[in-house]
């Protein structure tokens, strides 16, 4: 993403029609993704914590065999825990920082309440899977779950995070064929997709650091 603006057409006007055709409801489509944009931008304000998942997620899935191996399955929970605490301090302290500056957003929160939402489905659904003796299948629906999100809310603020939702997506349908390694799929679709959004806040940072000078020169 090289401007500050979010996109004007969405991935969902070929279903819905292109709000483009009504100049009242490209303004009212332009105004939706504007809002979107500003409210994400505590949560996108820094590449650290986008790049800081693409390390810890990669690790917690290539370490859960071993831990599951020597400490069954309290191994594997502490070591997931571990990584979502470590992960969510560095996010927390990063959207914290800037939310202060900014102010809370009612439309940040409401995402927010839909992500814990989407968490609390995946979390059932996880116990579901585990009672049924498919824990292998786990990876596969969380990448699912979480590239569906990403994918959504890309398309709503910023262009990275759809590709990465994409590349989580991929990895859950290959994370759930037979025979393949699903705990390899998760680490590589963690490992892109989350580097894809930190890159994105780069280059993001770049150009309007670039069109500032710019203008004053």
């Amino acid at each position: 993403m090289t401007t500050n603006e979010p996109d004007r057409t969405s991935e969902y006007d070929e279903l819905f029609g292109d709000p483009g055709d009504d100049e009242r409801g490209a303004n009212e489509a332009l105004a939706v993704r504007r809002s979107f944009h500003e409210a994400a931008k505590p949560y996108l304000s820094s590449a650290l914590p986008w790049f800081s998942w693409a390390l810890l997620f990669p690790a917690a899935a290539l370490l859960s065999d071993p831990a599951f191996l020597r400490y069954r399955e309290p191994g594997v929970i502490g070591l997931w825990s571990s990584t979502i605490l470590v992960g969510g301090a560095i996010e927390a302290t990063t959207i914290l920082r800037r939310s202060a500056r900014r102010g809370r957003s009612p439309l940040g929160a409401w995402a927010m309440r839909t992500q814990g939402n989407l968490s609390l489905v995946a979390v059932l659904l996880s116990a579901l899977f585990v009672w049924l003796d498919a824990a292998r299948s786990l990876p596969g629906l969380w990448l699912l779950l979480l590239g569906h999100n990403f994918f959504a809310l890309g398309g709503l603020a910023f262009r990275p995070m759809r590709v990465a939702g994409v590349v989580y997506q991929l990895g859950g349908v290959v994370a759930l064929i037979p025979g393949a390694q699903p705990l390899w799929a998760m680490a590589v679709a963690t490992a892109f997709g989350n580097f894809w959004i930190g890159l994105g806040i780069l280059r993001q940072r770049s150009a309007t650091a670039a069109s500032g000078d710019g203008r004053r020169g």
